[in-house]
C-alpha cells in the first residue's frame, strides 16, 4: 500500500460515523482490510483529536555489536518480541 492508499484507507474514518467507529474500535483491521500488510505484533491504536498525526514509537537504540543477555535471549526464545531488542528490522516496501 502506498501513501495515496493509506490516505484513502483513513478518509471513510473522517467522513463516515460508521467507518470512524468501526477504526475507533479497531483500526489494525480496517488497516489490513485496506491492504496494508502489519505483522502480528505490530499494535496500531487511534484516538480522536483536533489535528491528524501519525507517531510511530520505536524501541530504544541499541548497539548491534552488543550481546543479548542471557535473560533478554531467554525472553525472546520463550516467544517475547524480538523488535524489542532490534532482533528483528521492519523495511518499508519499495513501490513502482
Amino acid at each position: 500500500m502506498d501513501a495515496q492508499g493509506f490516505v484513502a484507507a483513513l478518509t471513510p474514518a473522517v467522513t463516515d460515523a460508521n467507518a470512524r467507529e468501526r477504526f475507533l474500535a479497531d483500526p489494525k483491521a480496517v488497516l489490513v482490510a485496506a491492504g496494508l500488510d502489519l505483522p502480528e505484533w505490530f499494535t496500531v491504536s487511534a484516538r480522536e483529536g483536533d489535528a491528524a498525526e501519525l507517531t510511530i514509537t520505536i524501541p530504544a537504540l541499541r548497539d548491534p555489536d552488543t550481546d543479548l543477555s542471557d535473560e533478554q535471549l531467554e525472553q525472546v526464545a520463550a516467544g517475547g518480541d524480538p523488535t524489542a531488542y532490534g532482533l528483528l528490522t521492519i523495511m518499508a516496501p519499495t513501490c513502482c
